[in-house]
């Protein structure tokens, strides 16, 4: 399972076969939120690059992990305001994600703020266009300063495959980039870049093609977080 935080583009096709697109325009900034209590509040930054309005909705959601897949729940107690926008061409936007306890009742709480570009149905042109539309999923976290994230990693032969296996017993998020097994002169990529996120009590895994290895190898892992970086080592089991 891999979680990744970047844009999920969609596309809305009205009847009949298209003759031209439009591609989505619409910027967001930050990509994420990390808050520590007692902040309760922060600011996305919308803006519109295109040349027409750009209707846009935000919603949060609770984001929890079960059996490493993300499961998302609306929320109640944190809100994005306004809940829906109309973003002018050239135009700059601010959405404010407001945690209306004030604090998070756990060391850390996890949601993800979703903003659709919603597309523009012109009924006259229907024939005429296929409209390009964004979907941006935002990590929120609210955490209390002594959260902290406790990284246990399983390796496992599976076939030809290596399967990585990262369980977070700590109270705070880990994010994962640049995953990379080492062993001997062998070395396996799970992806440049994001790899996804362990939130808190969760279990994450990836896996790659790499060849046999014999059980009770042992690789060195290692990846980059936002503020630290992972080296640890593992026993390879399974065949």
């Amino acid at each position: 399972m891999k979680v990744n935080c970047s844009i999920v583009v969609f596309c809305f096709a009205y009847l009949f076969f298209p003759y031209s697109s439009q591609a989505a325009a619409l910027q967001v900034s930050p990509v994420s939120l990390d808050l520590t209590v007692p902040e309760r509040a922060a600011s996305v930054k919308l803006r519109n690059d295109s040349s027409e309005p750009t209707n846009v909705q935000a919603r949060v959601f609770i984001w929890t992990q079960v059996n490493g897949e993300d499961q998302l729940t609306p929320a109640v107690d944190v809100i994005a305001t306004p809940p829906a926008v109309k973003v002018q061409p050239g135009k700059t936007y601010t959405i404010r994600v407001t945690h209306l306890e004030g604090s998070a009742k756990q060391p850390e709480e996890s949601y993800r703020l979703l903003i659709d570009e919603l597309p523009d149905i012109n009924v006259r042109r229907r024939n005429a266009s296929v409209n390009m539309v964004a979907r941006y999923s935002l990590p929120v976290f609210f955490s209390k300063r002594s959260a902290a994230s406790d990284l246990q990693w399983k390796v496992r032969q599976h076939g030809k495959n290596v399967q990585i296996t990262a369980t977070n017993t700590g109270t705070r998020h880990a994010k994962i980039a640049n995953l990379m097994a080492v062993a001997g002169n062998k070395q396996i990529s799970f992806g440049r870049g994001l790899n996804g996120y362990v939130l808190a009590g969760s279990t994450v895994q990836w896996e790659a093609k790499a060849g046999k290895f014999k059980q009770g190898d042992q690789l060195t892992i290692t990846a980059k977080g936002d503020d630290y970086a992972v080296k640890a080592t593992a026993v390879v089991s399974g065949g």
